[in-house]
């Protein structure tokens, strides 16, 4: 189990902690099966956005809900901040994305896989 504590808040989750990003008013967290290196061992839809209050603000798993026609959940394997603030995620798949960190919305997606 991952298990951060933020504020007071102690926040618990199915999976570890692979990294936590700081911005301003938010932290991003990825989960990860630290136990397993089988990605079909990972947790899907394993982003998501914390106050700094304690309080989860948004997973990922809506804002790609409608990006793929084949599954509604993702593997993120990568989470950076990027020069402009912003969040930068990598999925498994190839999609490459900047998401602003408070609201969750998607800013520009590419693929970084042909």
């Amino acid at each position: 189990m991952g298990k951060e504590n933020i504020n007071n808040e102690v926040l618990n989750f199915d999976y570890k902690i692979k990294s936590i990003v700081e911005f301003e008013k938010v932290y991003i967290i990825l989960l990860w099966n630290i136990d397993s290196d089988n990605m079909a061992d990972q947790p899907l839809s394993n982003v998501y956005s914390i106050g700094k209050n304690g309080k989860v603000l948004w997973n990922v798993k809506p804002i790609f809900q409608n990006y793929n026609k084949y599954t509604d959940e993702h593997l993120f394997i990568d989470i950076q901040k990027d020069d402009n603030g912003n969040l930068q995620l990598q999925t498994f798949e190839g999609i490459k994305a900047i998401v602003d960190p408070v609201s969750g919305r998607i800013l520009q997606k590419s693929w970084t896989k042909g």
